[in-house]
């Protein structure tokens, strides 16, 4: 019996567009129609928070702020995925302000 959980993930372009449309579609059949399936990060926020992390790991959360704008922000984490307690950098872009996104714009992976 093989074991799936240490397959590795796809990186053809090919097959990591069909991961997106696979997840477009369960997205869907629970009827979330205006879910994120895209975000967009500066790599200087990235970098800011990696460096400021000091475990390399950072997590990306979907939020709506009180004007009802959709947005992620990435925050450092423990190894273990858990926010960290000692540390409140975050970075917060979207380039939209209703989901999906990129707005009415299509790339290589999704549309």
């Amino acid at each position: 019996m093989e074991n799936k959980e240490n397959d590795p993930y796809p990186t053809d372009p090919i097959k990591l567009k069909e991961a997106c449309e696979r997840y477009e579609k369960m997205l869907d059949s629970a009827g979330l129609k205006n879910f994120f399936r895209t975000g967009f990060f500066d790599v200087t926020g990235l970098e800011k928070i990696l460096e400021a992390n000091q475990s390399k790991h950072v997590k990306v959360y979907y939020g709506i702020d009180e004007k009802d704008r959709h947005f992620l922000f990435m925050a450092p984490t423990q190894p273990d995925g858990r926010a960290r307690e000692d540390i409140d950098l975050t970075e917060a872009e979207c380039c939209c302000q209703h989901p999906p996104c990129p707005l009415d714009q299509s790339d290589r992976y999704a549309n």
